[in-house]
């Protein structure tokens, strides 16, 4: 939910205001249409792409994880075990592990479903409400563990032979029990626009006083409900992006740098957007690929929405800047893992959810004569700890 201060941070981190100016950064996504003319140029660059052999960097994926899963099935077989069943169980896990490194999308088959439930009087969840709820269930499918890692705090982790790490990040649900409008940025700042005039119109105005209207009740009563429309309407004020426009991203060009949220700033080379089905809606998958001075990296960043519920889920294959790891390899990776990662997305579900709604005490425009004492009471109401009631 947006307030027009939290809207503005927000956008900062999510949309990602261009920056001037950028370092020494990898030219593997641009192409080049003049080769001939760079070949006697001292520069420093590295290939450039222009189709990528998406099959071929699969396969050397696939040949990495079966010669590193062999050595260990070879060592599965020579352990000693307590009896016959757990010697078999440990060589049955070891088979699937390989018929992973070969298709990862069988992490999904050999899986194995799971139940998360949140609730704010959950240790770790008490801010539970801030996201809408009050409590909801999440099923899932979880991998298997020879392909991805749980790390905690809904984070899953894999690191390959040569070094890239994968991590894959689920956040919490959000619930627009505000019922607040979705917009894109032209519809934003027209809405904008309009809050600052009535922020300014109730800051320079009082709460008619019918003594003031003695011989115009009609006025009294017309200049009451103007004053009740501006109050209700700040005190509604708020609106949401569309997972399409977040998706897109318009403020963030491509070949120019970016604030990113650990207040750092990273060099955008490329970005683009697909459609896929995130926690079985109809969603998006905004791709964003990074370079800072620590680490390349690419970015999936999923989204959708349903019945005023917000999905997301942020996926991340990078390296270190220092290692041998370049873009192609993050490519291959990526092509490796993703129709798993699409798969472990889309079949999430959200259940038996219990919404909050905003607090019958909270202090209301209207109740008051001027800005001065709302702001007095809304302060004070604040450090008492505003909650929420179901």
């Amino acid at each position: 939910m947006f307030n027009l201060l939290d809207m503005k941070k927000l956008l900062l981190i999510l949309l990602c205001f261009p920056m001037i100016g950028f370092g020494q950064y990898s030219n593997y996504y641009n192409v080049n249409h003049n080769i001939n003319a760079n070949i006697n140029r001292n520069v420093n660059v590295s290939n450039t792409v222009t189709t990528i052999d998406y099959g071929a960097l699969a396969n050397a994926n696939a040949q990495r994880e079966t010669n590193r899963l062999t050595q260990q099935k070879i060592a599965i077989e020579q352990a000693q075990y307590r009896d016959a069943k757990e010697r078999n169980d440990a060589i049955l896990n070891a088979n699937r592990a390989q018929e992973i490194a070969l298709n990862p999308m069988k992490a999904h088959t050999y899986g194995y479903s799971h139940v998360v439930k949140y609730n704010r009087s959950n240790k770790g969840q008490e801010r539970l409400e801030e996201s809408g709820f009050i409590s909801y269930d999440e099923i899932m499918q979880i991998p298997h563990n020879s392909l991805f890692e749980n790390v905690g705090n809904g984070r899953w982790e894999n690191i390959s032979t040569n070094g890239i790490t994968t991590e894959i990040i689920f956040y919490v649900c959000n619930y627009n029990y505000k019922n607040f409008p979705y917009f894109d940025l032209s519809q934003g700042k027209i809405y904008e626009a309009r809050a600052r005039v009535l922020l300014e119109h109730y800051e320079s105005h009082q709460k008619p006083k019918k003594s003031n209207y003695k011989k115009n009740k009609d006025a009294y009563k017309k200049d009451l409900e103007r004053y009740y429309e501006v109050c209700d309407s700040l005190d509604n004020y708020g609106y949401l992006r569309t997972p399409k426009f977040i998706s897109i991203n318009p403020l963030l060009k491509e070949k120019s740098m970016f604030p990113t949220s650990d207040g750092d700033s990273a060099y955008c080379h490329k970005k683009e957007v697909v459609k896929r089905l995130v926690y079985g809606n109809k969603g998006f998958r905004a791709s964003l690929i990074l370079e800072d001075d620590y680490e390349i990296r690419i970015t999936d960043n999923y989204i959708s929405s349903f019945n005023g519920m917000t999905f997301t889920a942020k996926v991340s294959y990078k390296a270190d800047k220092g290692s041998d790891i370049t873009f192609e390899d993050l490519e291959g990776r990526r092509f490796y893992l993703s129709k798993f990662i699409d798969k472990s997305i889309a079949t999430r579900r959200v259940t038996n959810m219990v919404y909050v709604t905003e607090n019958i005490y909270k202090p209301k425009r209207r109740s008051y004569s001027n800005s001065e004492d709302y702001n007095q009471s809304y302060n004070s109401w604040m450090q008492k700890g505003a909650g929420y009631v179901y």
